[in-house]
């Protein structure tokens, strides 16, 4: 620690006191102006720049442009990676989320491939995602069993017409099933692309089939739904069916159906599972 220098004293008193002090703290004496004493300058012996040793004034050392260099783009990419984080976490899909479904047993939530839409089905049941490779062989063997699938959406007609499988799912827990099992079709239409469901409840063939329940409605995200039952006594399944699209997006058609001597005793499971699919928002 560095020592207060005493070496000055009052004239008055002759007691010590500071270089800066202006009254003796002692007696109170005013003291007289004294010269202050310049700071010491650094200064280089003699050189090739100073030939004859004169002092000199060493300038402040210049600042490290590097140093600053490296740490300004540091700071750049920290920024520029957060801003992308926040851009992917602003990209993923909105899942609203929901009570629980079912009369029983556990369920499983599913995602198609490319985040379009998600559906809850008992865990029971096999799925099978068309958007996840290719399926089609798979999709072609259970429908040759199942052969109820390919009629499943007949009932919206025409406007359906391009109507395409996206996704299935079988009550079943062997896809090499038989007998009539319920399932769920989920389609993509581009024909009904922003198509209003009031629309696609007016255009139902209902010379073909019997048709009940129908109504508008929304469900978890707040999608505007089309919601429909049929019955088709000639091949004994019944249905509920749902119809729902949004701005600038496909039409998506789901049916939830089961066999004429289940459809009773499954309606809550498949009204639950209709409930449950939702069009993913970005």
């Amino acid at each position: 620690m560095e020592k207060v220098r005493l070496a000055d004293r009052c004239p008055n008193c002759d007691k010590p006191i500071l270089p800066a002090d202006t009254v003796c703290w002692h007696c109170g004496y005013q003291l007289p102006k004294r010269a202050t004493s310049a700071p010491p300058k650094q200064h280089v012996p003699g050189g090739a720049s100073d030939p004859v040793g004169r002092e000199q004034i060493v300038a402040p050392a210049d600042y490290n442009w590097r140093a600053l260099l490296i740490y300004g783009l540091l700071t750049l990419a920290i920024l520029v990676s957060l801003w992308l984080i926040m851009r992917s976490l602003s990209l993923r899909p909105v899942l609203v989320s929901g009570s629980g479904f079912g009369s029983g047993g556990d369920w499983v939530t599913v995602t198609d491939a490319d985040l379009r839409y998600t559906v809850s089905i008992p865990t029971e049941w096999q799925w099978i995602d068309l958007a996840d490779g290719d399926q089609s062989e798979l999709l072609s063997r259970v429908t040759a069993r199942q052969t109820y699938v390919n009629r499943a959406l007949r009932p919206l007609g025409e406007p359906a017409g391009d109507a395409e499988t996206v996704g299935l799912a079988v009550g079943v827990r062997s896809l090499e099933e038989a007998e009539p099992q319920p399932f769920l079709l989920i389609a993509r239409s581009e024909q009904l692309r922003g198509a209003n469901p009031q629309v696609v409840l007016d255009t139902l063939d209902e010379a073909s089939f019997q048709i009940s329940e129908k109504a508008i409605g929304t469900r978890l995200a707040g999608q505007l739904q089309a919601r429909f039952t049929v019955a088709d006594p000639d091949n004994a399944y019944q249905c509920h069916h749902l119809f729902v699209t949004g701005e600038d997006k496909p039409g998506y058609l789901v049916a939830a159906c089961a066999p004429w001597d289940r459809f009773g005793a499954m309606q809550r499971d498949l009204n639950d599972i209709l409930d449950s699919f939702q069009l993913l928002e970005y």
